[in-house]
């Protein structure tokens, strides 16, 4: 089948409009904007981020050709394969009926994307991809669960997610928490049992050799236990929303091992993990994110640009998110000034003032 007649992406979806295309720098809207500062607000304050946004925040991280400032082996914009991250989706309690079938609404890109051969890491094909070759490695969803804690049967959220990976032709759920985790995984069996989704899922009816065949194509990953061995110290249920936390923290484990790990699917069970806590996970997105957003509106200058990153400060109680986005962004501004020195013929003095900026926006943002 011939692939769509969609133009492909001059950068990541959804961003339709680069700022620098050699950079793979978008041009925010005011809407993209907000959602990604109250992403990192949420981040910077502990609380919980919008869910509608969180798949634009991690959309995002695709974004920025530059490569992550902490990470020294990180790929470069054309090694680097992407992830798209569909809107959350809602899933049916187990014991209540399926009304409708679940709908799965890709991008036209993303279809036209997947309509490429994707480049083998394993059998080196990898080293040949060119501005032609799929850019997708990961289709991602996050999955929006309900579960009732209390003899009140308030209904409170958990959140699972589902990355299909084209390195192995293969969807791994994840679910890192394991209150009525058996239910869930019926849930989600049902769930994808069903669903439409044209451009990933043949265009199949339940029960048919198709359909079939993809969903003995899905691995389910649950041997977590770190939420449990929270509970166990704490004595008392983790609130079952910090899963948005954790199925943040597996995308960012798969965003940042696209480009070299071939078993990127085999996620770690450890706190750090299930927290987001880890220095490479919610503080590299974070810091990541930051920057994304000061080079891509060049509105936010001078009082505004101080203005923003003062509303992004880092409460004090957050002291390893603290810790670990400086290190981030100190990274960050060691690169930027090595490519600095590497750039001699360009005019002398044109960048004296970015390491004082940069210097700026880390104290501003730490207040320190």
């Amino acid at each position: 089948m011939s692939a769509p007649a969609v133009p492909p992406p001059a950068g990541p979806v959804p961003f339709d409009r680069m700022v620098d295309e050699d950079q793979n720098i978008p041009d925010l809207s005011r809407r993209q904007l907000n959602g990604i500062s109250s992403v990192l607000r949420a981040l910077a304050r502990g609380t919980y981020p919008r869910v509608d946004c969180v798949p634009l925040a991690l959309n995002a991280y695709n974004c920025n050709g530059r490569s992550k400032g902490g990470d020294p082996d990180a790929a470069d914009d054309m090694e680097q394969p992407w992830a798209y991250f569909h809107s959350v989706t809602t899933v049916t309690p187990y014991e209540q009926q399926l009304r409708r079938r679940p709908e799965v609404h890709l991008d036209a890109r993303i279809r036209a994307d997947l309509e490429k051969p994707w480049a083998s890491i394993r059998t080196g094909e990898a080293a040949r991809r060119d501005e032609d070759s799929a850019r997708y490695r990961f289709i991602c969803f996050i999955h929006k669960h309900s579960i009732a804690l209390s003899r009140a049967k308030t209904q409170k959220s958990v959140y699972t997610i589902s990355i299909w990976d084209r390195e192995w032709d293969e969807l791994t759920y994840h679910d890192l928490y394991a209150t009525e985790r058996p239910k869930r995984q019926r849930e989600i069996q049902r769930f994808w049992t069903f669903a439409r989704a044209p451009g990933l899922v043949v265009p199949s009816d339940p029960g048919t050799e198709a359909r079939d065949a993809f969903l003995a194509r899905i691995r389910y990953r649950t041997v977590y236990y770190a939420a449990a061995r929270a509970e166990d110290t704490l004595r008392g249920p983790v609130p079952p929303r910090h899963t948005l936390y954790a199925v943040m923290a597996v995308a960012m484990v798969h965003m940042d091992g696209a480009a070299r790990d071939l078993h990127v699917s085999i996620v770690r069970d450890r706190f750090e993990i299930f927290g987001g806590n880890a220095r490479a996970l919610l503080p590299r997105l974070f810091a990541h994110l930051l920057r994304l957003c000061l080079d891509s509106s060049p509105a936010l200058s001078g009082g505004a640009r101080a203005a923003f990153v003062s509303d992004l400060r880092i409460l004090g109680r957050m002291g390893w998110m603290a810790k670990h986005v400086r290190a981030e962004l100190e990274a960050y501004a060691e690169r930027d000034a090595a490519e600095r020195a590497e750039g001699d013929d360009d005019e002398e003095g044109d960048d004296d003032e970015e390491p004082d900026v940069q210097l700026g926006l880390i104290y501003a943002l730490l207040n320190i």
